[in-house]
């Protein structure tokens, strides 16, 4: 009887490494499955296996892409903001959300005066960058404030979409 761990001759174990090597299959450490798994066993096996490539599968559809903004853009971008309403002669408080910069899209928005909700997203394609206004409880169309404002949010966003197309999309 041998001793070996398949219990087959040694030059038939020695032909099956140099096939694996040449293959290409062949891991220094590789386990030699036991003889005498039971039908258990062999089912936990099969799950642990399936479950690492389900949570491999799971952090790869997961991952958010790598953001590109810098320290300075979310405050450069708020001061432009104010400064643009500043020249219009027209003082507003805002509260702003994170400026998000990718590869293909910038997304911003806040809310102004506690009335109107805005949200910017720009690509570099024209069909899908757009920017949504949301009338807040408080807003009232009668205020001819508030309708400034909401005219002026409207051409921000052109300035907004160009500088980012031309800074960050394009490059």
């Amino acid at each position: 009887m041998d001793n070996n761990i398949n219990s087959k001759s040694t030059p038939i174990q020695m032909r099956e490494f140099m096939k694996r090597i040449r293959e290409g299959k062949f891991e220094a450490t590789q386990n030699t499955p036991k003889k005498d798994l039971s039908m258990r066993d062999m089912l936990k096996i099969t799950r642990s296996i399936n479950e690492e490539v389900l949570v491999d599968d799971e952090k790869e559809t997961q991952k958010v892409p790598d953001s590109k903004k810098t320290v300075y853009d979310q405050k450069t971008e708020e001061d432009k903001f104010i400064a643009y309403f500043e020249d219009a002669d027209i003082a507003i408080s805002a509260k702003f959300a994170p400026l998000e910069v990718y590869d293909n899209w910038v997304f911003w928005g806040g809310k102004v005066d506690g009335i109107i909700s805005f949200v910017y997203s720009v690509t570099p394609d024209e069909l899908t960058s757009v920017y949504e206004l949301e009338y807040l409880e408080d807003f009232s169309p009668d205020a001819p404030k508030n309708e400034l404002i909401a005219k002026l949010l409207e051409t921000y966003y052109d300035i907004f979409k160009e500088f980012w197309r031309t800074e960050m999309i394009q490059k």
